[in-house]
Formats: structure tokens, C-alpha cells, sequence
């Protein structure tokens, strides 16, 4: 994936990272699905954690003028935040290993962050 494709969503995954998420993939659907051209998946540490970081997107989204919808955000292993072009997934590290998103898109372009603090 070329660095100017994710540029401008480095202000969602700075924004998870800043929350302390573990990790923050971002994936280029957009020659891969007819769904979404950016999938971003972040890794929280627990589920009130997940809360936090799905609060922090949120909080992005609107600042980008972004129109969304939330789903599996009580207590869930897997949040979905579903902005039609792009969609990011927030998942516990349970969630993560149980529903495995990495394996469905590793084969095309992506990019992973990581917390630096840890």
C-alpha cells in the first residue's frame, strides 16, 4: 500500500494508538471488496479498553464529518464501526485471536502500528 493511501487516515489510527491500543492494522479493500475500500482493525486490552478506544473513533469520525453506525459495542470481544467507505474494527485480544480478521485480508495491502509505550 502506498504511504500516500493511508495518510489520511492516520489521524483514526495516531487517535487509537494515543488510547494505547495494542496494535492498529489498516487494510486496502478497495481493489479487494465491493463493501469498503478501508478496513482498520485495533487491538484494545480489555473490554472497558475497547470502550475507550471505540469512544476515541467515534470522536474522530464526527471530526471528519463522517456519518456511521456502532454495533457489538456492550461488552463485546468484536466493536464494528461501519462508516460505509471505511469500517474499523475494535477487538479484544480474545476477540482478536477468535475471530482472526488478519487471516481474511492478509493478502492485500496493509500497514500495522504498534503502541510504542508498550
Amino acid at each position: 500500500m502506498a504511504e500516500e493511501f493511508y495518510r489520511e487516515y492516520m489521524p483514526i489510527i495516531n487517535g487509537l494508538l494515543d488510547k494505547h491500543a495494542i496494535e492498529v492494522s489498516i487494510y486496502d479493500l478497495s481493489e479487494a471488496s465491493s463493501f469498503t475500500e478501508i478496513f482498520i482493525v485495533a487491538i484494545a486490552r480489555s473490554n472497558i479498553h475497547s470502550q475507550t478506544l471505540k469512544d476515541r473513533a467515534e470522536e474522530i469520525l464526527d471530526s471528519m464529518g463522517l456519518t456511521y453506525t456502532t454495533e457489538g459495542e456492550n461488552g463485546s470481544k468484536w466493536t464494528l464501526m461501519d462508516g460505509g467507505h471505511i469500517v474499523i474494527n475494535i477487538l479484544t485480544k480474545d476477540g482478536q485471536s477468535y475471530y482472526n480478521l488478519d487471516s481474511l485480508w492478509g493478502d492485500v495491502p496493509n500497514k500495522k502500528f504498534f503502541d510504542l509505550d508498550d
